[in-house]
């Protein structure tokens, strides 16, 4: 479901159905897996490069497991609940600027969290109209710090700015170019440029 960059330019990939995180060089070979001993469905994955830090979201644990480049456990972040730094089903995550974005999927928000998993804010809501959420899943920041969360129930693209203010929807329902249908999850490059995960239509 999730995947990375890891260390040494591998790449780290979450397997929900096996509880584990699998490293894999550049050409695609195991190197290791982790975490079957704690994990029970882990699906978001981002990663600290500066502290050697791999944050794994684990759904059915509502929390984030922390793992050092090794694969040892570190700490565990949130338990169940929809109080600050509590988690209901967390999916997606983006690590950027010493800072955690977790999309908190049953308590439709996105929290986020400073570099010891403390949560700092939260941003969205609950709601029935364009810019709330009911189902967030894939999670990501452009180079001027602007969120970008997939709203999967309506087939949105939502972009929130710093503060965490609605900008803009993007999509929709439908198969044209521009439209989606149950969008998973979201990536950003270098160059500002924002990929969705279209899973329903398949592209």
């Amino acid at each position: 479901i999730g995947i990375t960059m890891g260390r040494d330019g591998h790449v780290l990939v979450v397997d929900a159905e096996d509880k584990a995180v699998v490293e894999l060089d550049a050409s695609g070979t195991l190197i290791t897996s982790f975490g079957q001993e704690v994990l029970q469905r882990p699906t978001g994955i981002a990663r600290d490069p500066a502290r050697g830090r791999i944050f794994v979201a684990d759904t059915h644990g509502d929390d984030i497991k922390v793992f050092a480049d090794s694969g040892e456990l570190l700490e565990t972040w949130g338990a169940s609940g929809d109080l600050p730094g509590q988690f209901n089903s967390p999916v997606h995550l983006w690590f950027a600027d010493d800072r955690l974005y977790v999309t908190d999927t049953l308590n439709a928000r996105v929290q986020v969290l400073d570099d010891q998993g403390e949560m700092l804010h939260s941003i969205g809501r609950r709601g029935l109209f364009v810019g709330n959420f009911v189902r967030p899943k894939g999670v990501t920041l452009d180079g001027d710090g602007n969120l970008y969360v997939v709203e999967s129930y309506y087939d949105h693209l939502l972009i929130y700015d710093k503060q965490g203010r609605f900008l803009l929807p993007i999509g929709g329902a439908g198969q044209t170019a521009g439209k989606f249908f149950l969008p998973a999850g979201v990536w950003s490059d270098s160059n500002n440029r924002i990929y969705v995960a279209d899973m329903m239509n398949g592209r």
